[in-house]
């Protein structure tokens, strides 16, 4: 846009009137300008007025543009001023050299080059007594974002203008980097306290003094300690064992997944401790990193990564009968409860399976079913099982100690399997934790509170144990609270035919064959059999269906052969010399044990079983083991 100026004397304007050429920006597009420029503006201006405050007496002026020449700050005397005025050079205006010709400004912004324009060479005779001096300024990216210039009469112009032009640009571009790394430098930091604050455990970083230096807000939470309270004091004043910690992590020994607790603090939890150095690039330790978690969400942790759940639910069990119908709205009501539940019944009939459901319907299902064989277990090692123990607590126990079946099912359940076979030194002590609600881990003084409901089950009498002197009277009574009598399977024949159904489907899918078409004989014979071990037997009889494809019998006699069909040795057994399982079982138990002169390892080798699966035999059968040496002594 062309205009004319009148260049009055009384505004120290020019006296003479000239076309002279130039862009006018609205008010609208130069705050784009302006909002789009901001930080270039902010980091110049400074810079603008240093330069200014050591020119202004000698008459220079200082321009800033943008990467379009439009003028985005100005610095002047008055007298240049009204010149600038005069010729439409003002902040807001274009100097491109579109706009006005030939100018440093626009030939900096064609070429992105120094340029140093003076007198005639300028495109307007108005300019021919200036030297003009412009230099570009580039972002971190070495893109173009702007243009500073310092113009002044050709009389005032020293040959090192261009260097301070130079000099200036490179101090904007200098302060952009700068702000560009603090920037980068404050994002990184940002992330890393996010990514600290927000982890599940809590961090303190102490100094080579034993001060805390920071922590974050995890540890502040779990402690119930504001971070002001926390930083710069001794971190012995509320962790007395750093100095031991400390000489652990100098030594460069490994601090990890240590039991502790905190001191002279309300919350006295036990605690998760990690211990590591901080060290700089050279490999000199600056301070150290000391992290913990509470004790307890650790346990959860294990129950979750090791299966220590309920599997199964009341929607699980096959309850067609009316017995069974009654036996789980009954387990359904109680589950609710606080209760101990005290679960008999014959072997195989399902008594872990009502257990775990009655977890899974009761308040604690969120925490862990821990489950443990009482009968499965040597006397000299269920106490460790159920109590835990400590580092140290005896040969072969595991650095660090362990929990014991009480302490992971701490707000959940612990189901005590075959109850009935548990040594009386031992009920003894399960009555005291039952009764304190406090375990002590074998070799420690510590008391640990525990929160647990008890699920016992027995396949015995109990009453009849307790009569015999087997089984503790008080204990008894501790743990029939609530009783729940799971009838045998041939008491209850409504649930076979969908039992059977239930197996065949998920034994098919298990060893992936076809389901086999069962005679109307088998089936009979399916329903009619008395399955003396209950549902367990019931479905290990139905996985040999779908393996040998329908072609089995309830028959004793029967047998499978190399082709099929029966041997001609099976045929030839008399009746008087079946003998059951139990008893060929306990004979080839007391044979071994002869055999081998009462060395279990060998003896469990032999048979093909665990040692603590052989101990539990020798209990079930009433085997004497002392009696047995004198014989092979004899």
């Amino acid at each position: 846009m062309a205009e004319n100026y009148s260049v009055r004397k009384e505004e120290g304007f020019l006296e003479k009137s000239t076309d002279f050429a130039f862009d006018k920006v609205s008010k609208e597009v130069f705050r784009t300008h302006l909002h789009e420029n901001c930080d270039l503006l902010n980091i110049a201006e400074p810079i603008i007025e240093k330069i200014f405050c050591s020119l202004k007496s000698v008459g220079f002026s200082i321009i800033l543009t943008d990467k379009e020449g439009v003028i985005l700050a100005e610095r002047c005397c008055d007298d240049v001023e009204c010149k600038l005025l005069g010729m439409g050079i003002r902040v807001g205006n274009s100097l491109s050299q579109i706009a006005i010709g030939k100018n440093a400004i626009g030939v900096v912004l064609q070429n992105d080059a120094l340029s140093q324009v003076s007198e005639q060479e300028h495109g307007d005779s108005l300019l021919n007594d200036w030297i003009c001096s412009a230099a570009p300024i580039h972002d971190i990216n070495g893109e173009m974002i702007g243009v500073i210039d310092i113009a002044g009469h050709k009389k005032m112009v020293h040959p090192h203008t261009l260097s301070l032009v130079i000099i200036a640009a490179k101090a904007i571009e200098n302060k952009i980097e700068s702000n560009h790394i603090q920037n980068r430098l404050f994002d990184a930091q940002q992330y890393a306290f996010s990514m600290m604050n927000n982890l599940s455990y809590g961090v303190f970083a102490i100094d080579m003094h034993d001060y805390i230096h920071w922590v974050n807000d995890t540890a502040c939470r779990s402690i119930n300690i504001r971070r002001t309270e926390l930083i710069d004091i001794p971190i012995d004043r509320i962790f007395e064992q750093w100095r031991k910690v400390k000489h652990i992590v100098l030594k460069e020994l490994n601090f990890i997944d240590e039991e502790l607790c905190f001191q002279n603090i309300d919350n006295n939890g036990k605690y998760l401790f990690n211990a590591y150095p901080i060290k700089t690039k050279e490999n000199e330790i600056l301070g150290f990193l000391l992290t913990f978690r509470p004790y307890e969400r650790a346990l959860r942790l294990v129950k979750k990564l090791t299966g220590m759940h309920g599997r199964f639910f009341f929607d699980d069990i096959i309850a067609k009968s009316a017995s069974m119908k009654k036996i789980v709205a009954f387990s359904k009501t109680v589950a609710k409860s606080p209760s101990t539940i005290l679960i008999t019944g014959e072997s195989g009939t399902g008594k872990e399976v009502f257990a775990q459901s009655i977890h899974n319907e009761s308040d604690r299902k969120d925490a862990g079913f821990v489950a443990i064989n009482c009968g499965a277990i040597s006397s000299g090692l269920i106490e460790s099982e159920l109590f835990g123990y400590d580092d140290g607590a005896f040969t072969g126990a595991r650095k660090g100690g362990r929990p014991g079946k009480f302490e992971l099912a701490d707000k959940g359940t612990l189901f005590l399997d075959e109850i009935g076979e548990m040594e009386m030194d031992m009920q003894v002590k399960l009555l005291r934790v039952l009764q304190e609600g406090m375990v002590n881990r074998v070799g420690s003084d510590t008391i640990t509170p525990v929160d647990v409901r008890i699920i016992a089950a027995t396949n015995k009498n109990l009453e009849k144990e307790v009569r015999d002197g087997k089984f503790r009277l008080d204990l008894f009574y501790r743990l029939n609270v609530i009783s729940i009598n799971i009838p045998p399977l041939r008491r209850r024949k409504d649930d076979i035919p969908p039992l059977i159904n239930l197996f065949l489907q998920k034994k098919s899918s298990k060893l992936n064959r076809p389901i086999p078409e069962l005679s109307a004989e088998l089936k009979a014979d399916i329903n009619n059999y008395n399955w003396p071990g209950n549902t367990r037997e019931l479905e290990n009889f139905i996985e040999k269906i779908i393996l040998l494809d329908g072609n089995v019998s309830l028959n004793p006699d029967f047998q499978m052969g190399g082709i099929g069909g029966e041997s001609e040795s099976s045929k030839n057994i008399e009746k008087d010399k079946l003998q059951s399982l139990w008893i060929i079982e306990k004979e080839a138990v007391v044979n071994t044990i002869i055999a081998l002169k009462g060395n279990m390892t060998n003896v469990a080798k032999t048979l093909g079983i665990g040692r603590n699966t052989l101990y539990s035999k020798i209990k079930r059968y009433d085997i004497d083991v002392n009696k047995l040496m004198d014989f092979v002594n004899n």
